[in-house]
């Protein structure tokens, strides 16, 4: 793993060489708002780390394949749909929140993953300002909570990106306290698939294709030669 600069991000030539070698996992100190937004355009996507000689750092990774999920391709388990069809869904009274609070999306995420989660203090802080930014050369933190209306319950929710017409997820979380709401994390993604769709968003990159709920969703594995094809072809590049 090796450092990442801003200048091989700003250099073109630079950016080619990034995309055409077989690494994928770099590191940063640089965590101003302006180098987060650089790396997220050029298609890399960052998570947090705590090294025990640097400190905080971000992980950028050029992936070596994506999970895309375009949108014919949402697949909706049979139990799923059926309890969709269900009187506990129609008692949920479940919306979609777009632009839901950050802090109480972030507040979800440590709830439901606890040590397991790489939402440092550190990151969460970047999020946050990058949000109090607004839209910035096409890039814009997004927010999605799923409610339950009745109670106003927040029971599942997210944070990603925009670049351009390309929504980019970074987590997200479910309630997992209650055996009832164990369908509302499918439900949350696919309310937001439906709003994205509806924004005339051209995909959806789901990064890591590790998961398996990514793939159980519908998205495709894609090669980083070829996602990265459908990256670049926005009118923001």
């Amino acid at each position: 793993m090796r450092h990442l600069s801003r200048l091989e991000l700003e250099n073109r030539e630079s950016r080619l060489r990034l995309y055409r070698s077989a690494d994928t996992n770099y590191w940063t100190d640089d965590w101003s708002t302006d180098f987060y937004r650089l790396q997220a355009r050029a298609g890399l996507i960052s998570i947090a780390f705590e090294h025990d000689r640097l400190g905080p750092v971000l992980l950028p990774e050029m992936q070596s394949a994506y999970a895309v999920l375009d949108w014919p391709d949402l697949h909706l388990s049979r139990s799923m749909k059926r309890w969709m069809r269900s009187e506990a869904y129609a008692q949920g009274g479940y919306g979609l929140r777009m632009g839901h609070d950050l802090q109480e999306i972030l507040a979800g995420v440590r709830l439901a993953h606890g040590d397991h989660n790489w939402l440092s203090p550190a990151y969460a802080d970047l999020l946050a300002r990058l949000a109090a930014d607004g839209e910035v050369d096409g890039f814009e933190v997004m927010t999605a909570g799923l409610v339950s209306q009745p109670t106003g319950r927040l029971v599942a929710g997210e944070v990603g990106y925009r670049v351009g017409r390309v929504y980019t997820s970074l987590t997200g979380f479910f309630d997992r306290r209650d055996p009832s709401l164990s369908n509302v994390g499918t439900l949350q993604l696919a309310r937001l698939r439906a709003k994205l769709e509806f924004s005339d968003f051209a995909f959806w990159n789901l990064g890591h294709p590790s998961l398996q709920y990514k793939i159980d969703l519908g998205a495709k594995v894609v090669p980083r030669a070829a996602f990265l094809a459908r990256w670049f072809s926005g009118p923001w590049d």
